[in-house]
């Protein structure tokens, strides 16, 4: 007797067939050649459903994915510079099909400052974010983008102790305590 024929009898002692049946998911047994021919009927029944998408729709998919992609980094708790606030708003810009010009036209930002916050040479401040929450359709939260450059600050904070002692040394009356 088969490991699923063992489940089946246990199951039938509780439940109908039709209960069965519309409870569980009962895999086939396929030879190879059947599983190839399967895998290739839902290969191309998902290129033709993605090839009949309009790009409304392929631009709202791809937005879910880079927030569920920023959240998920977001969640790990190290930076990382390949998934930076700027690397995240160049992929924004992509998935969109417009040209940086035009996204720092959409958002009133000055193209030379958009560049520099795509490049990482300059972080954004809080407006930006409220407009790029704005201009995603709300499909991203400001809240999202901002933990992005808090990631990045906090980082540096961790690994900046040249400044740190530079800055201590001009520290004058610290409050002490004995433990």
């Amino acid at each position: 007797m088969s490991k699923y024929e063992k489940i089946y009898q246990k199951l039938r002692k509780t439940l109908s067939d039709e209960e069965i049946a519309d409870s569980m998911l009962i895999p086939a047994d396929l030879t190879a050649e059947e599983k190839k021919k399967a895998d290739a009927e839902l290969r191309a029944f998902r290129f033709k459903l993605l090839n009949e998408r309009t790009e409304e729709q392929r631009i709202y998919a791809d937005l879910l994915r880079l927030r569920y992609q920023i959240e998920s980094y977001l969640e790990e708790d190290l930076f990382d510079e390949a998934k930076s606030f700027g690397k995240h708003l160049s992929e924004y810009v992509r998935i969109l099909d417009r040209t940086k010009k035009k996204v720092s036209e959409d958002l009133n930002v000055h193209y030379t400052r958009f560049s520099r916050i795509i490049n990482d040479r300059e972080d954004p401040n809080v407006e930006f974010v409220f407009r790029l929450e704005k201009h995603s359709g709300e499909l991203i939260p400001a809240l999202v983008w901002w933990k992005l450059i808090i990631r990045k600050q906090e980082f540096e904070v961790k690994k900046d102790t040249k400044t740190k002692k530079k800055e201590a040394a001009k520290v004058k009356n610290a409050v002490k305590f004995r433990a």
